[in-house]
C-alpha cells in the first residue's frame, strides 16, 4: 500500500485571510488567495479571552478533481467553492468561493471556465487570470431538481420539480429543448410518494442538515419545489464527453438526447433499476454501469443505450461512477463506514490502478492527479510511485456545517462538514477525534460527547459515545428502524409516520401542508424516551434548534390546535380574539425539548404559513423567526408583541445574559439585547464568520470563522460598555 505525500505542518495566519466571495452577485473577481505580505482587513477585536486555529482544519472529503481537455489545468470543487490549478507547474490560479454551485466546466479549448449557481445565474472567466468575460441568468421557468453543465460548457440542463426537462445555450440563455418527463418518477432524498393521487401530489421532505435551527418534516404539494437536501456529485443527468449526447434516467423513466440533431430517443428501460450516479456515458451508445442484484450484490457492465444489450463486463465495484479525462479510465467513488474513497479502473486492460487512498481523482493521457481529504493535490505517472509534484490547496472557506455544539464550558467542539467531522480542544484548537459525518452532537457530561453518525449507502445511522479525553467510541443505542432523527439541544427528536396515517386520505384541495406525524424526544446517552405526541390533520411544521432547549412547532393560525395553544396566554388569546385571520397567518409555539411542555407562542401574519419561515426558535421569553435567510424578527412570548426586526445571518442567543449574537457578514458581529433588540456592542473580524455559541453563563461568546479561528470573547460587560457610550447602538 502506498500513500500520499506526508502532511505538512498547517498554520492560517489568522490576520490575512482572503474573504469568501458569493456567487449571486458575480460583480466581483475570483478571490486570490492571501499572502503573508497582503495588508490585513479592517478589524476591530477586543475582550478576546482566547484564540487558536483548527489543526489541522476540517476540510469536505465530498470533492471532485478533473483536468481540462487540454490537460493545462485542473479544477478541484467542493462545498466551499471551486480553485483552478496550472500543471505545469503546480500552482494556483485563481479560487471562488461559493457554497452553492452546480458542478462546474471548462470549454473544450481550455481557455475558459463557466460555472451556474443554484439560483441559474452563471459566469465565465478567462483563463488563467480568471477575468469574467460573461455572466447572467439562465431563462427557465422554474428552479431545477437536478442540473448539469455540458462537458464544454456550453448547455445547461434542467430537470424542474414539476418533472419538466430543459435544455439551455449558456452564450444566448436561450432554451433549444423542452420535454416532459413521464409522470412524477423522480422524488428528492427523503420523499415519499403517495399511494393516491401520485400524478398531481408530491411529497417532499423539509429536512436539511444544519447547526442552525431548521424545519423538517415531509409536506404534501400540489406546488412541485425543490428539497433542501442536495449534492454537488448526485445528478441523474448523463453526458457524453464531447457533448454530443446526454441522458435522463429516473426510477420509471427516462430518455436521451442528441443535441446535435435536438432530437429525443428512447433508451433501455433497464437503466431506470440503477441507483443515481451508478452509470457514465462512454460514448452515444453505450455506458458503463453498476447494477445492484436481489441480494445486494452489484455487478458491473458495458451496455447498450438503447437495447440495454451487454457489450463487456469489466469487474469492478463502486457506488458512483464518472469517466475520466482520458476515456481508457473509469473513476470509482465508493462510501464505506462513512469514508469515501476514489480509485480508477482500466477499461482497456481490465484492471484496478494501484492508487493511494484519495477523495477524488482523474487521469489525463499517462498523468493522474489526486486529492486528499486534507488539501493536499498530487501528481504521478500511471504505473509509477515517484511523485512528479504535490501541493497543499490553503484553506480559504469552511464549507456549510451539518452540525456543531460546544461543550457548555467552551472547553470542547465538535464540528462536521459534508462526508467528515472531528473534535476539537478550544484553547488549542487541536483535533482531538475524527469521525465521518454526523448530523448531532451533544455533550452530555465533561467527559463523554453523543454524536449522531449520519448514514451512508451501506451504514445505517448510529448513535456513538465518544470519550473526549482519548477519542474512544462505543455505541450508545441502537436507533428505531424506519425513523429520522433531530438534533434539539439537549434532545434526539424521532420524526416518524402511524402506518395508519399515512396511507389515509387527505384534503387535497390545500396546496401545501404538512404530512400526520408522530414526534419522541430521546435521551441523547440512552435512548430513553422523554415524552412522545401524535399528529395528526393539520399538523404543525416542526423547527428543531440544535443549540436551544426548545422545540417551536409552526401552526396553521386558524387551526383549533393553534387556537388552543393560544387560549393557555391571556395576552395571546386577546390579540387572536382581535384578529382578522387568514389562511396564510401562523401560529409559533414554544415547547420544553425535555418535557413537551408549553412554554406559550405567538400569532404571526405575515409570510404564507410556518412553511415559509427559514428558521423558528425561541429563548427565554423570545421567539425568533428568520425569513428569506437574512431577515430576522424577535417578538416577546410575554406579550405576543413584535419587539424588533434585525438584518444577518445565524443568530444565537443566551438565555441567562438575554444576549443575541448575529453575523453582519463581511466579519462583523453584532451584540444585541434579545428581548428588545438594541444593538449593544459590534466586533469586526478580519474573517467572515462561521458559528457562533454563547456559553452556558452567557459570560462568554464562541466564534468560528470560516478559516477555522476559534476565538471566545468576553460579553460580560457589553451591557455596561453601551450605558457608557450610547453611540454604539446605531443601525444594523
Amino acid at each position: 500500500m502506498w500513500r500520499l505525500p506526508a502532511p505538512l505542518p498547517h498554520a492560517i495566519p489568522f490576520l490575512s485571510l482572503c474573504v469568501a466571495i458569493s456567487l449571486p452577485l458575480f460583480d466581483s473577481p475570483p478571490c486570490l488567495f492571501s499572502s503573508p505580505q497582503s495588508d490585513p482587513p479592517r478589524q476591530n477585536l477586543h475582550s478576546v479571552l482566547s484564540k487558536s486555529v483548527l489543526t489541522p482544519p476540517l476540510r469536505s472529503p465530498e470533492a471532485t478533481l478533473h483536468f481540462s481537455p487540454n490537460g493545462k489545468y485542473l479544477l478541484l470543487q467542493d462545498a466551499s467553492g471551486i480553485a483552478v490549478l496550472s500543471t505545469t507547474p503546480l500552482a494556483i490560479v485563481f479560487y471562488f468561493a461559493s457554497d452553492d454551485l452546480y458542478p462546474a466546466q471548462f470549454s473544450a479549448d481550455s481557455e475558459q471556465l463557466t460555472a451556474v449557481s443554484r439560483s441559474l445565474s452563471f459566469v465565465t472567466w478567462k483563463l488563467p487570470g480568471g477575468t469574467k468575460v460573461a455572466a447572467g441568468d439562465l431563462l427557465l421557468h422554474s428552479d431545477c431538481l437536478d442540473g448539469q453543465l455540458s462537458p464544454d460548457a456550453q448547455y445547461f440542463a434542467c430537470l424542474t420539480p414539476d418533472f419538466k426537462f430543459s435544455l439551455v445555450e449558456i452564450s444566448t440563455q436561450k432554451s433549444l429543448f423542452e420535454d416532459s418527463i413521464n409522470g412524477p418518477a423522480h422524488f428528492s432524498p427523503g420523499s415519499v410518494r403517495s399511494k393516491t393521487a401520485s400524478s398531481f401530489m408530491s411529497f417532499v421532505s423539509l429536512d436539511s442538515d444544519s447547526a442552525f435551527s431548521r424545519p423538517f418534516g415531509v409536506i404534501r404539494t400540489s406546488n412541485p419545489r425543490v428539497s433542501p437536501g442536495r449534492s454537488l456529485s448526485s445528478s441523474s443527468i448523463y453526458f457524453c464527453a464531447d457533448s454530443k449526447v446526454l441522458m435522463i434516467n429516473l426510477p420509471r423513466a427516462g430518455f436521451g438526447l442528441d443535441l446535435t440533431a435536438r432530437k429525443r430517443f428512447d433508451v433501455s428501460d433497464r437503466f431506470q433499476k440503477m441507483k443515481t450516479g451508478a452509470l457514465a456515458l462512454q460514448g452515444a451508445d453505450r455506458a458503463v454501469v453498476i447494477e445492484e442484484e436481489k441480494d445486494k450484490e452489484t455487478k458491473s457492465s458495458i451496455i447498450s443505450l438503447k437495447n440495454g444489450r451487454v457489450l463487456a463486463s469489466p469487474h469492478f465495484t463502486a457506488d458512483r461512477l464518472r469517466l475520466a479525462s482520458n476515456p481508457r479510465y473509469i473513476i470509482l467513488h465508493t462510501f464505506e463506514s462513512g469514508r469515501s474513497g476514489a480509485g480508477a479502473f482500466d477499461l482497456t486492460e481490465s484492471r484496478l490502478l494501484d492508487v493511494p487512498h484519495n477523495a477524488s481523482m482523474d487521469v489525463f493521457e499517462d498523468l493522474m492527479a489526486l486529492y486528499d481529504s486534507g488539501g493536499l493535490v498530487a501528481l504521478y505517472r500511471v504505473g509509477d510511485r515517484e511523485l512528479l509534484s504535490s501541493l497543499r490547496v490553503p484553506l480559504v472557506a469552511l464549507p456549510v456545517l451539518s452540525a456543531a455544539s460546544v461543550s457548555p464550558g467552551l472547553e470542547q467542539l465538535a464540528i462536521s462538514v459534508g462526508g467528515e467531522g472531528a473534535l476539537f480542544q478550544v484553547s488549542s484548537g487541536k483535533r482531538s477525534s475524527t469521525f465521518g459525518k454526523f448530523t448531532a452532537a451533544n455533550f452530555s457530561d465533561q467527559r463523554n460527547a453523543i454524536l449522531l453518525q449520519a448514514n451512508s449507502r451501506h451504514d445505517p445511522p448510529r448513535v456513538l459515545r465518544v470519550d473526549v479525553s482519548n477519542g474512544e467510541t462505543s455505541p450508545a443505542w441502537e436507533i428505531p428502524k424506519n425513523v429520522a432523527l433531530h438534533s434539539n439541544g439537549p434532545v434526539l427528536l424521532e420524526y416518524s409516520y402511524k402506518p395508519e396515517i399515512i396511507t389515509a386520505r387527505w384534503d387535497f384541495e390545500v396546496p401545501e401542508a404538512q404530512t400526520p406525524f408522530r414526534l419522541r424526544a430521546l435521551d441523547p446517552a440512552s435512548g430513553k424516551e422523554l415524552w412522545k405526541r401524535d399528529f395528526g390533520a393539520n399538523a404543525p411544521t416542526p423547527f428543531a434548534d440544535p443549540q436551544g432547549d426548545r422545540l417551536v412547532l409552526g401552526w396553521k393560525a386558524k387551526s383549533w390546535d393553534a387556537k388552543e395553544a393560544a387560549s393557555r396566554n391571556p395576552a395571546v388569546k386577546l390579540i387572536y380574539k382581535n384578529a382578522k385571520l387568514t389562511d396564510q397567518d401562523s401560529f409559533f409555539e414554544a415547547l420544553d425539548a425535555r418535557t413537551g411542555k408549553s412554554l406559550g407562542g405567538i400569532l404571526v401574519q405575515v409570510g404564507s404559513g410556518p412553511i415559509s419561515f427559514d428558521s423558528a426558535f425561541s429563548v427565554g421569553d423570545t421567539m425568533i423567526l428568520v425569513k428569506d435567510s437574512v431577515r430576522i424578527s424577535l417578538f416577546s412570548l410575554a406579550d405576543g408583541q413584535l419587539k424588533a426586526r434585525l438584518v444577518g445571518v445565524g443568530p444565537s442567543v443566551s438565555a441567562e445574559s438575554k444576549l443575541l449574537a448575529l453575523d453582519l457578514e463581511s466579519g462583523r458581529l453584532g451584540i444585541y439585547d434579545s428581548n428588545s433588540g438594541v444593538k449593544l456592542q459590534q466586533f469586526i473580524f478580519p474573517d467572515s464568520i462561521a458559528y457562533t455559541r454563547f456559553s452556558a453563563d452567557g459570560t462568554r461568546l464562541f466564534v468560528l470563522t470560516q478559516h477555522q479561528a476559534a476565538v471566545i470573547l468576553d460579553v460580560s460587560k457589553v451591557r455596561e460598555a453601551h450605558t457608557e457610550n450610547p453611540a454604539a447602538e446605531g443601525k444594523n
